[in-house]
């Protein structure tokens, strides 16, 4: 089965599916002026002045803690050593350059989400679903609110208990202990909803990114004298300039950009349409300023945490986390990187909880409080069964799941391009 499960996500993560999303993100970098860049300043000033909350919704820095636990945390630390083990150094070079384009794919879709959101339970909601539906495309929202829900037990669930399990199991705790641990806190955070999914985020993703940031800062700053040696190997692994037209190396090389890419979208979420979800509930949110939120939300995740965390490994010669922590901090590591991968990876799961929700109430409409407890339940058992997967299938299936939300999500974006574009020239705030 792992074989299968790995075969599929090479195929569904081929060169036509890498070339597709590169394609559309420098579309909306070109057409923005590379706003990631030149728009900077405006998006941080712009941040600087929003943080504050609504009366009934969700603050942006809420909003944006919560779409930044589904990103931040499992994809940017094992993640990233995943990457480096099986595609080399170089992966980090392709995740910086579909990090850079994604920043605009996640603008684009933010700007879409906030553009035809509506308010649900006091709490605005907006997604692909939501403006594929106004847009006439019932059949693609339909697909797109199904995906959701798919790729929440899986790339929200699974791989994220899978991967805190795995490190748990190495202090001696039984999976299933740990399994059990999990599903339990996921199914008391997200019982109440929305609200409390945010209200959680909002105090446990800056927590813990402050302790995980120092601590790799430390590991870099010890091992600082091979740092010019961990760039160069990423960049000279990144282009195969040694024997590129060797057939073992070409296969190398794309291997090198497939598992980058793949890497980066996981992280990311870049494409995918899944965080816009959150960002479209803050309650001031415009379609253009609540687009900068998200290319910020791309910033920190590639470019601040995975590239923090790839120059760790790569300095301190590691591909595994769990044997750098150990190397970097003894004992005290087999703590400290299980600890901090739990509360990541516990995030997510409830961030994706919070999409999964979104989608069960475009489902069923009239029959959500009926289907969200049932939804919640499945949750928890999906969290549990993460914990008892191999790590390995767990990637490789949220890999596939992950595809089945991009494809209906770029069509969105494809058709509101135009409408999307406009904002760019008129800076609307």
């Amino acid at each position: 089965m792992a074989g299968f499960l790995e075969f599929v996500s090479g195929i569904v993560w081929g060169a036509p599916t890498i070339g597709l999303i590169s394609a559309f993100g420098l579309y909306f970098t070109l057409k923005s002026g590379f706003f990631q860049i030149t728009g900077l300043r405006d998006i941080l000033r712009d941040i600087k002045a929003k943080f504050t909350r609504g009366k009934d919704g969700i603050s942006p820095l809420s909003a944006f803690a919560t779409a930044l636990g589904g990103t931040v945390g499992i994809g940017s630390i094992s993640g990233v050593g995943i990457a480096l083990a099986e595609g080399g150094p170089g992966s980090v070079f392709w995740m910086w350059v579909i990090g850079f384009l994604g920043c605009m794919l996640k603008y684009a879709e933010i700007n879409v989400a906030v553009r035809h959101r509506a308010r649900e339970d006091g709490i605005f909601s907006g997604s692909a679903m939501h403006a594929l539906k106004k847009s006439g495309k019932k059949i693609t929202s339909f697909l797109f609110a199904c995906s959701c829900l798919f790729t929440s037990f899986f790339t929200g669930c699974l791989t994220q208990s899978s991967a805190v399990a795995a490190e748990l199991s190495r202090n001696g705790l039984p999976k299933a202990f740990c399994g059990a641990i999990i599903a339990l806190l996921v199914f008391i955070s997200i019982y109440k909803g929305k609200k409390t999914i945010a209200a959680i985020s909002g105090v446990l993703v800056p927590a813990a990114s402050a302790v995980y940031l120092t601590l790799t800062f430390f590991i870099i700053g010890v091992n600082f004298a091979r740092l010019p040696h961990a760039f160069f190997s990423i960049f000279k692994s990144a282009f195969g300039l040694r024997q590129a037209g060797a057939g073992a190396a070409g296969w190398a090389f794309s291997k090198c950009v497939r598992v980058g890419v793949t890497r980066g979208i996981f992280s990311s979420e870049a494409g995918m349409g899944s965080s816009p979800m959150a960002h479209s509930s803050s309650e001031d949110a415009t379609p253009h300023s609540q687009g900068g939120w998200g290319v910020l939300e791309i910033i920190v995740d590639t470019f601040v945490f995975s590239t923090l965390t790839a120059l760790a490994l790569l300095s301190a010669g590691f591909t595994d986390m769990g044997d750098m922590y150990m190397f970097s901090f003894g004992s005290a590591g087999n703590t400290l990187l299980p600890v901090l991968l739990a509360v990541f990876g516990f995030a997510a799961v409830i961030s994706w909880c919070f999409y999964g929700e979104t989608a069960i109430k475009f489902l069923f409409a009239k029959l959500h409080p009926i289907v969200l407890p049932i939804y919640k339940a499945l949750v928890a058992c999906f969290a549990f069964l993460g914990a008892m997967i191999a790590v390995g299938s767990a990637w490789d299936l949220a890999d596939i799941a992950n595809s089945l939300m991009m494809f209906p999500n770029l069509y969105l974006l494809f058709i509101k391009r135009k409408e999307i574009c406009l904002c760019f020239g008129r800076k609307k705030r």
